[in-house]
């Protein structure tokens, strides 16, 4: 049974959102994306500097090639957990999650998850959207204050930004639906949603 079956018979359909990842909206998407990312790791640092007494401004781990390793190790690491956040608060609202990787502009691979069975609320939505935003970006910049090793800290700091820059997306998509009643349904989709409305 598909999932727009689900939907109560008491709602219809009130609109459609994708997201364009096309043309200059992908162009728009990946500045904002490259500024939140320089923005972070520089608020991730100062918070750091501040709490510990001192500013630092170290962001290294060396050169060579096993460094590297370690920061795809990162990338991959930290694409794993957020859509796994995702992922589990779909869960929660009894959604089944799907979750797949895709290119943006023939040529980017980016991760996904969507869910199947159950629409959700826009309060529901709203956290399922905004999860891994905001727990992995703060435990990330935790993990960065408390570590002593300046490796570690660099690799917090960068999955702390990384997570932040990574969610562009999802804050788009908060953005798009921040206005909307209550009592919407979302039916999620790859890369958007259809939204219901109680019939008038």
């Amino acid at each position: 049974m598909g999932l727009s079956q689900r939907i109560p018979h008491n709602y219809e359909l009130a609109g459609r959102w994708k997201l364009n990842l096309k043309g200059w909206s992908l162009v728009w998407l990946l500045a904002g994306s490259a500024i939140l990312f320089g923005l972070t790791i520089i608020l991730g640092l100062t918070i750091r500097g501040l709490l510990r007494g001192y500013l630092e401004g170290q962001f290294s781990l060396g050169g060579g090639f096993f460094p590297l390793l370690i920061v795809l190790g990162v990338i991959v690491a930290y694409i794993i957990l957020h859509e796994a956040v995702h992922g589990v608060l779909f869960l929660v609202f009894g959604g089944r999650p799907r979750f797949g990787v895709k290119l943006v502009g023939r040529f980017f691979p980016v991760a996904f998850s969507a869910t199947s069975r159950a629409p959700l609320l826009r309060n529901q939505y709203l956290l399922v959207i905004l999860a891994p935003f905001l727990t992995l970006t703060p435990a990330f910049l935790v993990i960065g204050i408390l570590a002593n090793a300046e490796g570690i800290v660099t690799l917090a700091i960068m999955a702390m930004a990384m997570n932040a820059s990574g969610s562009i997306g999802d804050l788009l998509m908060a953005w798009k639906i921040r206005r909307h009643g209550r009592k919407t349904l979302y039916e999620d989709t790859k890369d958007g949603f259809n939204w219901y409305v109680p019939s008038s």
